[in-house]
């Protein structure tokens, strides 16, 4: 199973969802080393450095923004399945803050998918990003997690 590696903006300290987030997290450590990087909120110039530095030129990245590709939890199952068959060793995903992930970040993706059409908080974006990442895991490896 390939690594999953978060990196997101935003890093509010008692916020509810990022305890939520915390809990998929443990979760997902049940399938596969997964990190989730906090960075600070800031000026569109400010976050996407910070970006930049946590990310290497071999990283197999997915950007998060309402404009990419629309995916049911059963092809999020299957393209952890594919990645690991192609020998994708590691994937991170980007998140950006208020005003989105800056567009040399998305040209640089390997693809990029939303979680939904509407506009998301970036807080409310990791919950969501990993809740459907461990759902698809529990897919995989058939566990009653998942209904239809």
């Amino acid at each position: 199973m390939p690594q999953l590696r978060i990196l997101c903006i935003g890093r509010k300290a008692n916020d509810p969802l990022l305890q939520s987030a915390d809990l998929y997290l443990q979760r997902l450590s049940k399938f596969t080393k997964t990190e989730l990087h906090r960075l600070r909120e800031g000026t569109p110039a400010f976050e996407l450095r910070q970006l930049e530095a946590k990310l290497s030129p071999s990283d197999y990245i997915i950007a998060m923004d309402e404009r990419g590709q629309e995916l049911r939890t059963r092809e999020v199952a299957a393209q952890l399945e594919a990645w690991e068959m192609n020998g994708v060793s590691s994937v991170t995903f980007l998140i950006g803050g208020a005003d989105g992930l800056d567009a040399l970040l998305k040209k640089r993706a390997r693809a990029q998918w939303a979680l939904s059409r509407m506009t998301l908080p970036h807080r409310m974006a990791q919950v969501i990003l990993l809740e459907q990442l461990y759902r698809a895991y529990s897919i995989n490896h058939g566990m009653p997690y998942h209904r239809e």
